[in-house]
């Protein structure tokens, strides 16, 4: 099993086996560059590509993933 994606002290579990192509998250953080960098790691070592883009939803900042390919 994978090390969970780490953001603020908080660890942050994604079911990538769930992450269908078309579907996305978000994940509320501070430090987006971090998270995105990390989301990118794990989800090319499992042969998806994915697009993160920094965005505010419901007043909070973070990372919204896509699962493009």
């Amino acid at each position: 099993m994978s090390k969970p994606i780490e953001t603020e002290g908080v660890q942050i579990d994604i079911e990538w086996g769930k992450f269908i192509v078309g579907s996305s998250f978000f994940i509320p953080c501070i430090d987006t560059k971090s998270v995105r960098k990390q989301v990118e790691h794990h989800a090319a070592a499992r042969g998806m590509q994915v697009r993160a883009r920094d965005r505010i939803e419901n007043s909070f900042w973070g990372v919204r993933v896509w699962r493009v390919a």
